[in-house]
């Protein structure tokens, strides 16, 4: 899944303050770019499975503001999402929460149920931090479908200061060798 809509609102998970916005233009390049990363390890060719990368632009965007908050935010709770880390330690902090970062959690939840819709997809997989998000998504396919899904999260990979590797936070590695020195 390429972050085409996601990428525009930014996760709030393990930050302390909101992200810098990307373009449209820029989060196409980025789409673009993860597509040919990948295809050193995956086949997007493949004769009969084919690896899919899917863009969740493709069916945020056309969606308008009102038919989501009809459609998917009905189902969210906001004791709930008040209550996720993600949001709970940005209110505490002395930068607070975006309305747009605060809704991330939908958009991604709608990303799970899209999968689980339109792609049979039921496991979730990522980073511990992530464990907001993707319960998010399994409450809502419940709600909303009446099917069950399944979230699987890993401890995150960290620094030697216990902070987390990433595109924010500095010491990201990618799978781009002109991304990420040998030597690093």
């Amino acid at each position: 899944l390429a972050g085409g809509a996601t990428g525009m609102i930014g996760d709030p998970s393990g930050k302390s303050a909101e992200r810098n916005l990307l373009t449209r233009e820029q989060l196409s390049h980025n789409v673009a770019s993860i597509k040919s990363q990948l295809a050193r390890l995956l086949d997007f060719d493949a004769a009969g499975n084919p690896a899919r990368l899917v863009d969740n632009a493709d069916w945020t965007a056309p969606l308008s503001y009102l038919d989501f908050l009809r459609d998917v935010g009905k189902y969210f709770s906001l004791n709930v999402m008040l209550a996720k880390d993600s949001v709970r330690s940005r209110m505490e902090g002395d930068n607070g929460i975006s309305y747009t970062e605060f809704s991330y959690q939908l958009l991604q939840a709608y990303d799970f149920y899209h999968l689980r819709n339109a792609h049979t997809c039921e496991l979730q997989i990522g980073g511990s931090d992530q464990w907001g998000n993707i319960t998010a998504g399994t409450d809502f396919i419940r709600k909303k479908l009446g099917v069950p899904a399944w979230g699987w999260t890993f401890p995150l990979i960290t620094k030697s200061d216990g902070t987390k590797f990433g595109k924010t936070e500095g010491g990201a590695v990618w799978l781009d060798p002109k991304r990420t020195s040998p030597y690093k």
